[in-house]
């Protein structure tokens, strides 16, 4: 969600984005335990051993020990740790936001030298690489239209490695919504330990999908895990066409960011969506139940579980899941007034169910129910809007972005859930990227070599004194680049 919540930020503000990308960070950590390894591989010796004196990769502790490492400097550097995100530190309005190894700093023009100097006192300290504009981060594709501060993330790439990964029929009909409408029921078989392994990668490859950048698929690969100990062919039917899914729609893409510049007080800062499928668990008759939380528009943070108890109503149903959404509203909220985002007083909550909204709203309003944990929601919940943190409003049931959270949707209703979402097709956007980033190539392959004829040109124009375009800037005096 940081990142997402991140990314958000600087596409509405405008904000400059620089990437970063330490170089063996693990091995700039002492050891704060005694650990020995083995000689390496030649180097044997009968009865010694090594002693480490700093971390390694593969060790348990090297991440944490790295997280505390380049926290202290940045804190050095004037930084300071944001409280609900370790990851995440500040000084003035510029950001560093950084996991493991890659950095990425956020920052506006004005503050341009507070960030070169804290980024300069990082490469005094490690061995950094500077990668400019971030382009991936974490196997996430980031394309960005600064004119109408717009950001898309998307992982194509991603997908199509997971969908060449397994043995799918990727070619011909492909399904138009990741999951049928029919129940997945448990298997009466025992799966070989063979089966539940690959389904157990399908279903983790799908997964990191649907919490990076498509909420589409959280339902459906939600319902997956459940049989992650003993799936059947059906389970497994049911994983390779979401990944078809995933493969036929892989240039979908997170539009964040709002690009309708004239409209902005249309849309709320924060606002939160929680809905509720009622029993819909065919063998324990649990229900479903879904949240999607939206930062200027755009989907930040977003859940779809099934609940842990049985509940004897809609409305039971409908409290629990509002109750979590509404939590995960008020700490996310906090991390985004930690970053400065003016948000929504109260915070403003969607929800479907006319008899929830009474229950919380109105003063003579009980539910009455057997269920203590239901109870202690309802009176949490309550508590929380009459204090005037949380305000509740009603939406349409085709109007619940959260709603393809809860249930598998048909052809229509799916593709406006896409919209809701804000999920678009980028292909050629994508496609574009890829020209332009093949002719920068060219163009540096080209310069690399000193006989090539464009640097032969730019020698002779640098001889006379002339003014020569240069590969992705303006026109250069080349007399004045060659000294």
């Amino acid at each position: 969600m940081s990142f997402r919540a991140l990314t958000v930020i600087a596409a509405e503000h405008d904000l400059e984005l620089e990437q970063m990308d330490a170089v063996n960070a693990f091995v700039n950590c002492e050891l704060d335990e005694v650990v020995y390894m083995r000689m390496p591989p030649g180097y044997e010796k009968y009865g010694r051993v090594l002693r480490l004196k700093k971390a390694l990769y593969g060790l348990r502790r090297s991440p944490l020990l790295w997280q505390k490492e380049l926290t202290k400097s940045l804190q050095e550097l004037g930084f300071q740790p944001v409280p609900q995100e370790p990851c995440i530190m500040t000084k003035g309005s510029v950001i560093v936001f950084f996991f493991v190894d890659d950095i990425i700093w956020a920052y506006r023009k004005a503050d341009k030298e507070i960030a070169k100097e804290a980024i300069e006192g990082l490469k005094s300290r490690y061995k950094m690489t500077q990668l400019g504009e971030p382009k991936w981060f974490l196997g996430i594709h980031i394309l960005r239209d600064r004119r109408n501060r717009t950001i898309w993330l998307t992982q194509d790439a991603y997908i199509d490695k997971i969908a060449h990964k397994f043995s799918i029929q990727l070619e011909g009909k492909v399904p138009a919504t990741p999951m049928g409408l029919e129940e997945l029921l448990k298997s009466e078989i025992q799966a070989t330990k063979k089966s539940i392994e690959v389904y157990q990668q399908k279903v983790g490859s799908i997964l990191f999908a649907a919490i990076s950048t498509r909420p589409d698929v959280a339902f459906a690969v939600s319902r997956l895990a459940r049989h992650n100990l003993n799936p059947s062919d059906v389970h497994h039917r049911a994983a390779d066409r979401v990944i078809q899914y995933l493969y036929s729609t892989r240039s979908f893409a997170l539009r964040l960011g709002n690009t309708d510049r004239e409209n902005t007080k249309s849309i709320e800062t924060f606002i939160g969506s929680s809905d509720a499928s009622f029993a819909d668990n065919i063998e324990d008759r649990t229900s479903s139940q879904g949240y999607v939380l939206r930062l200027y528009g755009g989907p930040i943070a977003w859940k779809a579980s099934k609940q842990t108890t049985v509940t004897t109503s809609s409305t039971e149903a409908e409290l629990l899941a509002a109750s979590e959404a509404s939590k995960e509203m008020i700490a996310a909220g906090r991390l985004l007034q930690s970053l400065e985002v003016r948000l929504n007083e109260p915070l403003q909550l969607e929800i479907d169910n006319k008899q929830t909204i009474r229950l919380l709203v109105e003063e003579s309003a009980r539910l009455n129910t057997q269920l203590r944990h239901v109870d202690i929601y309802q009176h949490w919940l309550r508590q929380e809007v009459q204090n005037n943190r949380i305000k509740v409003r009603w939406v349409e049931s085709k109007d619940m972005v959260a709603d393809g959270m809860t249930k598998s949707l048909p052809k229509v209703r799916h593709i406006e859930f896409l919209r809701q979402l804000r999920i678009e097709d980028i292909r050629s956007r994508i496609s574009n990227e890829a020209k332009l980033e093949e002719a920068r190539s060219k163009v540096r392959e080209r310069l690399q070599n000193p006989d090539s004829e464009l640097n032969l040109k730019l020698k002779l124009g640098a001889k006379g004194g002339k003014r020569v375009p240069t590969p992705g800037g303006p026109a250069k005096n080349c007399a004045d680049t060659e000294a």
